[in-house]
């Protein structure tokens, strides 16, 4: 199964994805992050004491949280924010705290705490129109960093209105068949 996060708020490109997976019979989950309620961490620290796994915060991460962890392929779609990515995926991404590892290890000078999902693929697809080289440099960064951190595999994708369905077709091939 395959999980999509997208923030659809200024593209498609989420559905778009969606719909050619499903196309090549992988099966989908779709979130649209701007159109769920993700309230953001408090940086508590339950999930991985007290309440450990758990959130204490009551939103629909409780729905989207299990899809993750039993996913073969999280795949985050966001605008491409300075570099990163939008606030709606960003709150996502700092609510998957309780489906990490509980351990942090040191490897190659990095602090990696690692999914319990180890086998998870992880892509991510920034969009938007004239960005920078920096901006996509700092994307394509991020991607990196979060799979080091994650100890999870995968690759980011940058596009723009240009971006043909051809783009879409070739990621969707690349998720689905990895």
């Amino acid at each position: 199964m395959t999980v999509i996060i997208s923030d659809e708020s200024k593209e498609r490109w989420g559905s778009a994805l969606e719909k050619e997976l499903l196309q090549s019979g992988t099966q989908v989950v779709h979130f649209i992050a701007n159109a769920i309620n993700v309230e953001p961490c408090t940086s508590c620290g339950s999930c991985g004491g007290k309440t450990f796994g758990r959130c204490v915060i009551q939103d629909d991460m409780q729905t989207v949280l299990p899809k993750i962890v039993t996913c073969r392929a999280l795949v985050l779609v966001s605008p491409a924010v300075f570099g990163g990515v939008s606030r709606h995926i960003k709150k996502v991404m700092d609510r998957m705290m309780p489906i990490a590892d509980p351990r942090y290890r040191v490897s190659d000078g990095e602090m990696i705490k690692g999914m319990r999902n180890q086998k998870i693929l992880y892509h991510m697809i920034g969009f938007g129109d004239k960005l920078s080289e920096a901006e996509r440099t700092a994307f394509i960064s991020l991607h990196k960093e979060n799979c080091i951190i994650m100890n999870v595999k995968g690759r980011a994708f940058i596009l723009d209105s240009n971006s043909k369905t051809d783009a879409i077709k070739k990621i969707a091939n690349e998720v689905s068949y990895e």
